[in-house]
Protein backbone atom coordinates (compact mmCIF):
# COMPACT_ATOMS: atom_id res chain seq x y z
CA UNK A 1 0.00 0.00 0.00
CA UNK A 2 2.86 2.51 0.66
CA UNK A 3 4.92 1.28 -2.58
CA UNK A 4 1.11 3.00 -4.20
CA UNK A 5 0.95 5.79 -2.63
CA UNK A 6 4.67 6.61 -3.44
CA UNK A 7 3.55 5.71 -7.08
CA UNK A 8 1.15 8.32 -7.61
CA UNK A 9 3.39 10.72 -6.09
CA UNK A 10 5.89 10.01 -8.60
CA UNK A 11 3.36 10.53 -11.35
CA UNK A 12 1.92 13.25 -9.89
CA UNK A 13 5.25 14.94 -9.76
CA UNK A 14 6.31 13.82 -14.05
CA UNK A 15 2.52 15.73 -14.88
CA UNK A 16 3.39 19.05 -13.23
CA UNK A 17 7.48 18.69 -14.86
CA UNK A 18 5.71 17.90 -17.98
CA UNK A 19 2.83 20.33 -17.63
CA UNK A 20 5.58 23.30 -17.06
CA UNK A 21 8.05 22.18 -19.90
CA UNK A 22 4.75 22.52 -21.95
CA UNK A 23 4.19 26.15 -20.97
CA UNK A 24 7.37 27.08 -21.00
CA UNK A 25 7.63 25.94 -24.83
CA UNK A 26 4.82 27.87 -25.98
CA UNK A 27 5.67 31.15 -24.05
CA UNK A 28 9.45 31.00 -24.48
CA UNK A 29 9.47 32.54 -28.26
CA UNK A 30 6.74 35.31 -27.32
CA UNK A 31 9.70 35.85 -24.35
CA UNK A 32 12.87 35.58 -27.66
CA UNK A 33 10.31 38.27 -29.69
CA UNK A 34 10.87 42.08 -29.09
CA UNK A 35 8.45 43.96 -27.38
CA UNK A 36 6.32 46.90 -28.24
CA UNK A 37 6.89 46.51 -31.84
CA UNK A 38 5.31 47.71 -34.72
CA UNK A 39 4.92 49.31 -37.91
CA UNK A 40 3.53 52.18 -39.85
CA UNK A 41 3.45 54.09 -43.57
CA UNK A 42 3.33 57.48 -44.24
CA UNK A 43 1.06 57.04 -47.23
CA UNK A 44 -2.76 56.33 -47.25
CA UNK A 45 -3.37 54.65 -50.67
CA UNK A 46 -0.75 52.52 -52.96
CA UNK A 47 1.45 52.85 -55.91
CA UNK A 48 4.00 55.97 -54.46
CA UNK A 49 7.30 55.63 -52.19
CA UNK A 50 5.79 54.92 -48.77
CA UNK A 51 7.88 55.21 -45.63
CA UNK A 52 7.94 52.19 -43.13
CA UNK A 53 8.64 53.36 -39.84
CA UNK A 54 9.30 50.35 -37.41
CA UNK A 55 10.03 50.77 -33.64
CA UNK A 56 10.45 47.55 -30.82
CA UNK A 57 12.57 47.41 -27.58
CA UNK A 58 15.04 44.59 -27.97
CA UNK A 59 15.30 41.66 -26.10
CA UNK A 60 16.34 41.63 -22.89
CA UNK A 61 18.75 38.68 -22.88
CA UNK A 62 20.59 39.30 -25.77
CA UNK A 63 22.08 41.65 -28.21
CA UNK A 64 21.00 42.17 -31.44
CA UNK A 65 23.31 42.47 -34.55
CA UNK A 66 21.19 42.42 -37.59
CA UNK A 67 17.50 42.75 -38.44
CA UNK A 68 15.58 41.60 -41.87
CA UNK A 69 13.00 43.35 -43.44
CA UNK A 70 11.00 40.63 -45.70
CA UNK A 71 8.47 42.49 -47.78
CA UNK A 72 6.17 40.84 -49.37
CA UNK A 73 5.96 40.24 -53.42
CA UNK A 74 5.03 43.23 -55.42
CA UNK A 75 7.29 45.76 -53.01
CA UNK A 76 10.18 47.38 -54.74
CA UNK A 77 12.95 48.65 -52.59
CA UNK A 78 15.66 48.82 -55.24
CA UNK A 79 15.87 52.38 -53.71
CA UNK A 80 15.25 52.63 -50.20
CA UNK A 81 17.22 54.89 -47.82
CA UNK A 82 17.50 53.31 -44.20
CA UNK A 83 17.51 55.72 -40.99
CA UNK A 84 18.16 53.92 -37.50
CA UNK A 85 17.89 55.88 -34.46
CA UNK A 86 18.42 54.44 -30.95
CA UNK A 87 17.47 55.35 -27.65
CA UNK A 88 17.98 54.33 -23.60
CA UNK A 89 15.27 55.72 -21.57
CA UNK A 90 15.18 59.46 -22.76
CA UNK A 91 18.67 59.57 -24.22
CA UNK A 92 19.29 59.42 -27.54
CA UNK A 93 21.99 56.60 -28.44
CA UNK A 94 24.02 56.72 -31.70
CA UNK A 95 24.39 53.40 -33.70
CA UNK A 96 26.73 52.22 -36.29
CA UNK A 97 25.06 50.55 -39.10
CA UNK A 98 25.40 49.45 -42.75
CA UNK A 99 22.32 48.14 -44.47
CA UNK A 100 21.60 46.13 -48.28
CA UNK A 101 19.41 45.07 -50.23
CA UNK A 102 18.61 40.96 -51.16
CA UNK A 103 18.44 41.04 -55.07
CA UNK A 104 16.28 38.05 -55.28
CA UNK A 105 13.77 38.52 -51.96
CA UNK A 106 13.93 42.21 -51.84
CA UNK A 107 14.37 42.27 -47.91
CA UNK A 108 16.28 44.82 -46.55
CA UNK A 109 18.94 43.92 -44.63
CA UNK A 110 20.06 46.16 -41.72
CA UNK A 111 23.69 44.92 -39.70
CA UNK A 112 24.86 46.60 -36.46
CA UNK A 113 28.21 46.89 -35.46
CA UNK A 114 28.86 46.75 -32.48
CA UNK A 115 25.66 45.18 -31.92
CA UNK A 116 22.40 47.09 -30.26
CA UNK A 117 22.33 46.07 -26.18
CA UNK A 118 19.43 44.48 -24.61
CA UNK A 119 16.06 46.71 -23.72
CA UNK A 120 16.68 49.30 -26.28
CA UNK A 121 14.52 51.07 -27.73
CA UNK A 122 15.13 51.14 -31.34
CA UNK A 123 13.24 53.56 -34.31
CA UNK A 124 14.07 52.40 -37.80
CA UNK A 125 12.78 54.53 -41.07
CA UNK A 126 12.97 52.68 -44.55
CA UNK A 127 12.14 54.89 -47.18
CA UNK A 128 11.43 55.33 -50.68
CA UNK A 129 9.69 51.39 -50.62
CA UNK A 130 7.47 51.47 -53.68
CA UNK A 131 3.87 49.69 -52.71
CA UNK A 132 1.60 47.73 -54.91
CA UNK A 133 -1.09 50.11 -56.34
CA UNK A 134 -4.14 47.20 -55.23
CA UNK A 135 -4.63 48.33 -51.40
CA UNK A 136 -5.42 45.82 -48.57
CA UNK A 137 -3.88 44.64 -45.61
CA UNK A 138 -0.37 43.49 -46.35
CA UNK A 139 2.03 41.47 -42.86
CA UNK A 140 5.31 42.92 -42.68
CA UNK A 141 7.98 39.48 -40.98
CA UNK A 142 11.05 40.93 -39.53
CA UNK A 143 13.99 38.61 -38.72
CA UNK A 144 16.28 39.46 -36.60
CA UNK A 145 19.62 38.10 -34.82
CA UNK A 146 20.91 38.27 -32.05
CA UNK A 147 23.67 37.31 -29.36
CA UNK A 148 23.14 35.72 -26.04
CA UNK A 149 25.24 36.01 -22.81
CA UNK A 150 26.63 32.66 -23.61
CA UNK A 151 28.18 33.44 -27.00
CA UNK A 152 25.42 31.69 -29.35
CA UNK A 153 23.77 33.20 -32.08
CA UNK A 154 20.09 32.94 -32.48
CA UNK A 155 17.77 34.01 -35.28
CA UNK A 156 14.31 35.02 -33.89
CA UNK A 157 11.26 36.77 -35.45
CA UNK A 158 8.43 38.86 -35.21
CA UNK A 159 5.08 38.05 -36.62
CA UNK A 160 1.88 39.55 -36.52
CA UNK A 161 2.93 43.22 -37.58
CA UNK A 162 0.08 44.59 -40.40
CA UNK A 163 -0.20 47.36 -42.49
CA UNK A 164 -2.95 48.69 -44.77
CA UNK A 165 -3.32 51.52 -47.22
CA UNK A 166 -6.05 51.80 -50.41
CA UNK A 167 -6.20 51.61 -53.79
CA UNK A 168 -5.81 55.07 -55.52
CA UNK A 169 -8.69 56.15 -57.39
CA UNK A 170 -8.13 56.00 -61.28
CA UNK A 171 -7.63 59.24 -61.84
CA UNK A 172 -4.63 59.51 -59.47
CA UNK A 173 -3.11 56.62 -60.97
CA UNK A 174 -3.22 58.19 -64.57
CA UNK A 175 -1.81 61.61 -62.97
CA UNK A 176 1.43 59.41 -61.84
CA UNK A 177 1.47 58.24 -65.27
CA UNK A 178 1.82 61.15 -66.42
CA UNK A 179 4.51 62.49 -64.18
CA UNK A 180 7.10 59.93 -65.71
CA UNK A 181 5.94 61.11 -69.10
CA UNK A 182 8.34 63.28 -71.46
CA UNK A 183 6.23 65.50 -73.48
CA UNK A 184 3.88 66.06 -69.71
CA UNK A 185 7.80 68.00 -68.69
CA UNK A 186 7.75 69.65 -71.65
CA UNK A 187 4.20 70.75 -71.67
CA UNK A 188 4.61 72.08 -68.17
CA UNK A 189 7.99 73.84 -69.16
CA UNK A 190 5.79 76.25 -70.52
CA UNK A 191 4.76 78.71 -67.97
CA UNK A 192 1.02 79.61 -68.90
CA UNK A 193 0.12 76.10 -70.07
CA UNK A 194 1.76 74.60 -66.83
CA UNK A 195 -0.09 77.05 -64.87
CA UNK A 196 -3.83 77.19 -65.83
CA UNK A 197 -3.39 73.28 -67.83
CA UNK A 198 -1.30 71.31 -65.99
CA UNK A 199 -1.86 67.61 -67.73
CA UNK A 200 -1.69 66.00 -63.59
CA UNK A 201 -3.83 68.74 -62.11
CA UNK A 202 -6.25 67.96 -64.81
CA UNK A 203 -7.04 64.37 -64.24
CA UNK A 204 -7.32 64.62 -60.93
CA UNK A 205 -10.02 67.80 -61.13
CA UNK A 206 -12.29 66.14 -63.55
CA UNK A 207 -14.04 63.71 -61.13
CA UNK A 208 -13.26 65.40 -58.32
CA UNK A 209 -15.12 68.60 -59.76
CA UNK A 210 -18.01 66.38 -60.81
CA UNK A 211 -19.45 66.01 -57.50
CA UNK A 212 -19.21 69.76 -57.29
CA UNK A 213 -21.00 70.06 -60.70
CA UNK A 214 -23.91 67.81 -59.94
CA UNK A 215 -24.52 69.93 -56.42
CA UNK A 216 -24.93 72.98 -59.10
CA UNK A 217 -27.42 71.25 -61.25
CA UNK A 218 -29.46 69.72 -58.25
CA UNK A 219 -30.08 73.54 -56.84
CA UNK A 220 -30.81 75.34 -60.31
CA UNK A 221 -32.89 71.98 -61.59
CA UNK A 222 -34.82 72.27 -58.16
CA UNK A 223 -34.98 76.34 -57.67
CA UNK A 224 -36.00 77.02 -61.76
CA UNK A 225 -39.60 75.61 -61.62
CA UNK A 226 -40.11 77.26 -58.43
CA UNK A 227 -38.81 80.53 -59.87
CA UNK A 228 -41.40 79.79 -62.46
CA UNK A 229 -44.91 79.13 -60.64
CA UNK A 230 -43.37 82.29 -58.18
CA UNK A 231 -42.80 84.27 -61.31
CA UNK A 232 -46.22 83.16 -63.09
CA UNK A 233 -47.94 84.16 -59.87
CA UNK A 234 -45.94 87.77 -59.33
CA UNK A 235 -47.00 88.29 -63.27
CA UNK A 236 -50.46 87.97 -62.62
CA UNK A 237 -50.19 90.09 -59.14
CA UNK A 238 -48.29 93.10 -61.63
CA UNK A 239 -51.46 93.17 -63.69
CA UNK A 240 -54.35 92.77 -61.25
CA UNK A 241 -57.08 95.59 -61.31
CA UNK A 242 -56.76 95.56 -57.25
CA UNK A 243 -54.23 98.27 -56.58
CA UNK A 244 -52.80 97.23 -53.55
CA UNK A 245 -51.81 93.59 -55.06
CA UNK A 246 -50.11 95.71 -58.30
CA UNK A 247 -48.15 97.43 -55.57
CA UNK A 248 -47.58 94.86 -53.50
CA UNK A 249 -45.69 92.50 -56.45
CA UNK A 250 -43.94 95.68 -57.88
CA UNK A 251 -42.70 96.41 -54.69
CA UNK A 252 -40.81 92.66 -54.58
CA UNK A 253 -39.95 92.68 -58.48
CA UNK A 254 -38.18 96.35 -57.88
CA UNK A 255 -36.19 95.45 -54.83
CA UNK A 256 -35.11 91.84 -56.24
CA UNK A 257 -33.93 93.29 -59.24
CA UNK A 258 -32.33 96.19 -57.62
CA UNK A 259 -30.09 94.30 -55.21
CA UNK A 260 -27.46 92.18 -55.91
CA UNK A 261 -27.65 88.62 -55.69
CA UNK A 262 -24.56 88.33 -53.59
CA UNK A 263 -26.60 90.32 -50.84
CA UNK A 264 -29.66 88.60 -50.91
CA UNK A 265 -27.30 85.25 -50.46
CA UNK A 266 -26.31 86.97 -46.98
CA UNK A 267 -29.34 88.41 -46.05
CA UNK A 268 -30.57 84.67 -46.23
CA UNK A 269 -27.65 82.58 -44.99
CA UNK A 270 -26.44 85.24 -42.34
CA UNK A 271 -28.72 87.60 -41.52
CA UNK A 272 -31.41 84.53 -40.40
CA UNK A 273 -29.07 83.16 -38.76
CA UNK A 274 -27.98 85.78 -36.40
CA UNK A 275 -31.83 86.73 -35.95
CA UNK A 276 -32.18 82.58 -34.47
CA UNK A 277 -33.86 81.11 -37.84
CA UNK A 278 -31.60 78.28 -38.78
CA UNK A 279 -32.82 76.28 -41.77
CA UNK A 280 -30.75 73.60 -43.55
CA UNK A 281 -27.79 75.13 -46.00
CA UNK A 282 -29.33 73.00 -49.16
CA UNK A 283 -33.10 74.90 -48.48
CA UNK A 284 -31.77 77.80 -48.25
CA UNK A 285 -30.07 78.14 -51.16
CA UNK A 286 -32.77 76.50 -53.23
CA UNK A 287 -34.96 79.13 -51.42
CA UNK A 288 -32.65 82.11 -52.39
CA UNK A 289 -31.79 81.27 -55.83
CA UNK A 290 -36.27 80.98 -56.56
CA UNK A 291 -37.04 84.52 -54.81
CA UNK A 292 -34.30 85.99 -57.19
CA UNK A 293 -34.98 84.38 -60.29
CA UNK A 294 -39.25 84.22 -59.84
CA UNK A 295 -38.70 88.36 -59.92
CA UNK A 296 -36.98 88.46 -63.36
CA UNK A 297 -39.56 85.48 -64.19
CA UNK A 298 -42.33 87.96 -63.82
CA UNK A 299 -41.58 90.85 -65.85
CA UNK A 300 -40.48 87.68 -68.54
CA UNK A 301 -44.38 86.61 -67.87
CA UNK A 302 -46.06 90.06 -67.84
CA UNK A 303 -44.39 91.27 -71.25
CA UNK A 304 -45.46 88.37 -72.99
CA UNK A 305 -48.79 87.88 -71.88
CA UNK A 306 -49.45 91.68 -73.02
CA UNK A 307 -47.81 91.03 -76.46
CA UNK A 308 -50.70 88.47 -76.92
CA UNK A 309 -53.32 90.24 -79.39
CA UNK A 310 -56.39 91.05 -77.51
CA UNK A 311 -58.48 89.73 -79.93
CA UNK A 312 -57.37 86.35 -78.94
CA UNK A 313 -58.46 87.55 -75.73
CA UNK A 314 -62.01 88.69 -77.37
CA UNK A 315 -62.55 85.42 -79.73
CA UNK A 316 -62.63 83.09 -76.54
CA UNK A 317 -64.56 85.63 -74.84
CA UNK A 318 -67.08 85.29 -78.12
CA UNK A 319 -66.72 81.31 -77.69
CA UNK A 320 -68.26 81.51 -74.07
CA UNK A 321 -64.85 81.15 -72.21
CA UNK A 322 -64.25 82.85 -68.95
CA UNK A 323 -61.37 85.10 -68.15
CA UNK A 324 -59.21 82.08 -66.15
CA UNK A 325 -60.25 79.72 -68.91
CA UNK A 326 -59.05 82.10 -71.98
CA UNK A 327 -56.25 82.38 -70.05
CA UNK A 328 -55.33 78.99 -69.44
CA UNK A 329 -56.70 77.50 -72.84
CA UNK A 330 -55.79 80.43 -75.49
CA UNK A 331 -53.31 83.35 -73.96
CA UNK A 332 -51.01 80.88 -71.71
CA UNK A 333 -50.13 79.06 -73.91
CA UNK A 334 -48.89 81.30 -76.55
CA UNK A 335 -47.49 83.71 -73.58
CA UNK A 336 -45.02 80.17 -72.59
CA UNK A 337 -43.95 79.67 -76.84
CA UNK A 338 -43.20 83.15 -77.03
CA UNK A 339 -41.15 83.52 -73.90
CA UNK A 340 -39.16 79.92 -73.94
CA UNK A 341 -36.17 81.11 -75.16
CA UNK A 342 -36.20 84.15 -72.33
CA UNK A 343 -36.45 81.54 -69.96
CA UNK A 344 -33.63 79.75 -71.35
CA UNK A 345 -31.87 82.51 -70.92
CA UNK A 346 -33.01 83.21 -67.16
CA UNK A 347 -32.31 79.03 -66.65
CA UNK A 348 -28.85 79.89 -67.94
CA UNK A 349 -28.03 83.15 -65.70
CA UNK A 350 -29.62 81.09 -62.79
CA UNK A 351 -26.85 78.04 -63.33
CA UNK A 352 -23.90 80.38 -63.58
CA UNK A 353 -25.18 82.23 -60.36
CA UNK A 354 -24.91 79.03 -58.37
CA UNK A 355 -21.08 80.00 -58.14
CA UNK A 356 -22.03 82.63 -55.55
CA UNK A 357 -23.03 80.08 -53.26
CA UNK A 358 -19.55 79.18 -52.93
CA UNK A 359 -19.24 82.31 -50.54
CA UNK A 360 -21.35 81.04 -47.77
CA UNK A 361 -20.23 77.68 -47.84
CA UNK A 362 -22.36 75.46 -50.06
CA UNK A 363 -20.07 72.81 -51.61
CA UNK A 364 -21.12 73.23 -55.47
CA UNK A 365 -18.95 73.37 -58.49
CA UNK A 366 -17.19 76.90 -57.43
CA UNK A 367 -16.01 76.25 -54.21
CA UNK A 368 -14.54 72.82 -54.44
CA UNK A 369 -12.80 74.38 -57.38
CA UNK A 370 -11.22 76.97 -54.79
CA UNK A 371 -10.28 74.18 -52.57
CA UNK A 372 -8.47 72.55 -54.90
CA UNK A 373 -6.64 75.28 -56.13
CA UNK A 374 -5.69 76.59 -52.85
CA UNK A 375 -4.26 72.99 -52.53
CA UNK A 376 -2.34 72.55 -55.30
CA UNK A 377 -1.24 76.04 -55.82
CA UNK A 378 -2.83 75.12 -59.98
CA UNK A 379 -5.23 76.93 -61.58
CA UNK A 380 -6.29 74.00 -63.87
CA UNK A 381 -9.13 73.21 -61.51
CA UNK A 382 -10.41 76.81 -62.58
CA UNK A 383 -10.34 75.70 -66.39
CA UNK A 384 -12.39 72.05 -65.68
CA UNK A 385 -14.66 74.17 -64.04
CA UNK A 386 -15.27 76.26 -67.19
CA UNK A 387 -15.42 73.29 -69.20
CA UNK A 388 -18.35 72.07 -66.64
CA UNK A 389 -20.32 75.07 -66.81
CA UNK A 390 -19.90 75.38 -70.64
CA UNK A 391 -20.88 71.96 -70.77
CA UNK A 392 -24.61 73.09 -69.89
CA UNK A 393 -24.80 76.62 -71.20
CA UNK A 394 -23.14 76.37 -75.13
CA UNK A 395 -25.81 74.05 -75.72
CA UNK A 396 -28.81 76.53 -73.92
CA UNK A 397 -27.37 78.97 -76.05
CA UNK A 398 -27.71 77.13 -79.32
CA UNK A 399 -31.24 76.29 -78.22
CA UNK A 400 -32.07 79.70 -77.54
CA UNK A 401 -30.63 80.88 -81.11
CA UNK A 402 -33.03 78.49 -82.78
CA UNK A 403 -36.07 79.26 -80.32
CA UNK A 404 -35.89 82.93 -81.50
CA UNK A 405 -35.58 81.87 -85.15
CA UNK A 406 -38.66 79.63 -85.31
CA UNK A 407 -40.27 82.70 -83.46
CA UNK A 408 -39.73 85.08 -85.41
CA UNK A 409 -40.33 82.71 -88.34
CA UNK A 410 -43.85 81.93 -87.46
CA UNK A 411 -44.80 85.48 -86.44
CA UNK A 412 -43.01 87.67 -88.95
CA UNK A 413 -42.81 86.07 -91.81
CA UNK A 414 -38.66 85.88 -91.97
CA UNK A 415 -37.18 84.62 -94.76
CA UNK A 416 -36.41 80.58 -94.43
CA UNK A 417 -33.15 78.71 -95.47
CA UNK A 418 -34.77 75.69 -96.09
CA UNK A 419 -32.28 73.72 -98.12
CA UNK A 420 -29.23 73.77 -100.38
CA UNK A 421 -29.12 73.58 -103.78
CA UNK A 422 -27.76 74.81 -106.91
CA UNK A 423 -24.62 73.49 -108.56
CA UNK A 424 -22.42 75.05 -106.09
CA UNK A 425 -24.17 74.85 -102.73
CA UNK A 426 -25.84 78.01 -102.15
CA UNK A 427 -28.95 77.78 -100.44
CA UNK A 428 -32.70 78.21 -101.43
CA UNK A 429 -35.15 80.37 -99.56
CA UNK A 430 -38.50 80.53 -99.39
CA UNK A 431 -40.34 82.86 -97.45
CA UNK A 432 -41.91 82.03 -94.31
CA UNK A 433 -45.80 81.68 -94.52
CA UNK A 434 -47.84 84.81 -92.96
CA UNK A 435 -51.17 84.82 -90.59
CA UNK A 436 -53.03 87.65 -92.33
CA UNK A 437 -55.24 87.78 -89.18
CA UNK A 438 -52.07 88.34 -86.56
CA UNK A 439 -50.85 91.47 -88.90
CA UNK A 440 -54.72 93.05 -88.33
CA UNK A 441 -53.90 92.89 -84.60
CA UNK A 442 -53.30 95.37 -82.83
CA UNK A 443 -54.28 95.21 -79.54
CA UNK A 444 -52.55 93.19 -76.53
CA UNK A 445 -54.36 91.69 -73.75
CA UNK A 446 -54.11 93.39 -70.44
CA UNK A 447 -53.48 97.14 -69.42
CA UNK A 448 -52.01 99.60 -72.20
CA UNK A 449 -50.67 99.35 -75.58
CA UNK A 450 -49.75 95.99 -78.01
CA UNK A 451 -46.19 94.91 -77.13
CA UNK A 452 -43.56 93.93 -79.65
CA UNK A 453 -42.32 90.85 -77.26
CA UNK A 454 -38.73 91.08 -79.51
CA UNK A 455 -38.36 94.32 -78.19
CA UNK A 456 -39.73 94.22 -74.67
CA UNK A 457 -37.34 95.50 -72.01
CA UNK A 458 -37.82 91.78 -70.26
CA UNK A 459 -36.71 90.03 -73.30
CA UNK A 460 -32.74 89.88 -71.99
CA UNK A 461 -32.45 90.73 -68.21
CA UNK A 462 -28.88 91.51 -67.15
CA UNK A 463 -27.91 91.39 -63.93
Amino acid sequence: MRGDRYGRRRRGLLAVAGLALLVTLVLAPAAWAMTAARVTIDQETGGVPTRFTYQATTDTDASTTRIDFLFPEGFETGEVLVDVTLLEGLTRVSAEYTYEIDEETGAVIVSFDPAIPPERNIFMQVRNVVTPIAGGTYELPIEYTVETGTGTTEVRTVEGLTFKYETPPRAEVLSRWLDNQGWVDAWNGVDILGLFLKPQQFVRAVPLLFRGWLMSLALVLIAFPISIVGGLVTAFMKMSKLAPIRWLAALYINVIRGTPLFLQIFVVFIGLRTAGIRIPDFISAVAVLSFNSSAYLAEIFRAGIQSISKGQFEAASSLGMKYSQAMQHVIIPQTVRRVLPTMTSEFILLFKDTALLAAVGIFELMLISQNFVARTGNLTAYVVAALYYLIITIPLINLVGRLETRLAQSEHGVTVVTRKGGRRGTPKVEPAKVDAFKEGQDAAVGEGPQVDFDNAPAKHESR
